[in-house]
């Protein structure tokens, strides 16, 4: 009878484990869809930056030319990243439908979206595939990637589903790794551009009185009062672009650890606490830091 009870108890602890893995299937599937929707809001404004160098140059050009009066209106070829940031943006939107549909899959009742979820993943593997500039090292890699996702997947089957998503996350995540450093260079030279041309522009230029005005500085001489507002602006300008790279790096972070989540949540014997610890810090990086504070 003793024996029996302990039977017993191991399998009520048992199905409690396994219902606890089911639900943290869905939770960071659903984590997925969030990282996901990040990437494509950081890939769009790194698509945006290439309108608003065009627009901050050519505002430096009339600003620093010695005779604006005679001067035709300025039209700046700025860096396009566009061929390389777009296919990327529909490699994302192609994982967000994966998560969306492995989200689904935790519960029984989408048993019958088994074929779904394949097909998600093959686009998803198909875009990251397409991507022109995809580095050596991480083509190399998609062989064998496929050979993974391609596997049968049916409803709840969460160990098989994480080493599934594990595998592909992977893959975005070196894709990230890779691009990040040549991102932060863009972001640069977008922004400390236009701040050093912005330094560049005659005193004469300005208008005291109107900077007095909007300023709370206790300053009365023109050179200061100049200068103050010269340094508002550079402070100003670095901050847009130090928002853009902690944006770059929050996702980048939150992306390591969604893949850290899949490691953990494929294992046999799953470690809980650190998986809902990796989802708390997904949800910590994602968060929008405005409205934080």
């Amino acid at each position: 009878m003793k024996w029996l009870k302990i039977l017993l108890l191991l399998v009520l602890l048992s199905s409690c484990s396994s219902s606890k893995v089911i639900d943290l299937g869905g939770a960071t599937a659903t984590k997925g869809i969030d990282v996901s929707q990040k990437a494509l809001t950081v890939y769009s404004s790194l698509l945006d930056q290439s309108g608003i160098d065009k627009s901050q140059q050519d505002k430096i050009k009339v600003l620093t030319n010695p005779n604006p009066s005679t001067m035709k209106l300025p039209d700046t070829k700025a860096s396009d990243f566009s061929n390389q940031l777009q296919p990327r943006i529909e490699a994302y939107q192609k994982l967000l439908t994966v998560y969306t549909e492995f989200n689904l899959l935790t519960d029984s009742k989408f048993s019958d979206r088994s074929k779904e979820a394949l097909i998600s993943l093959e686009n998803s593997y198909n875009a990251i595939a397409k991507i022109p500039d995809l580095p050596e090292d991480i083509r190399g890699k998609l062989p064998n990637i496929f050979s993974i996702i391609t596997q049968t997947v049916q409803a709840k089957e969460i160990k098989k589903h994480n080493e599934i998503l594990y595998s592909l996350s992977q893959v975005y995540l070196e894709l990230w790794n890779d691009d990040k450093p040549i991102w932060d260079e863009y972001l640069d030279l977008v922004y400390n551009s236009y701040s050093d041309g912005l330094s560049t522009v005659d005193s004469k230029r300005y208008d005291v009185n109107k900077i007095s005005q909007s300023s709370m500085e206790p300053y009365s001489d023109s050179a200061t009062i100049i200068l103050m507002y010269r340094l508002s602006n550079r402070d100003e300008i670095m901050k847009q672009k130090n928002d853009l790279k902690q944006q770059l790096t929050a996702f980048g972070k939150a992306l390591q650890e969604l893949n850290k989540t899949h490691a953990e949540m494929s294992k046999q014997a799953t470690d809980i606490s650190s998986v809902i610890s990796s989802l708390n810090k997904i949800e910590e990086l994602l968060k929008d830091k405005q409205d934080a504070n």
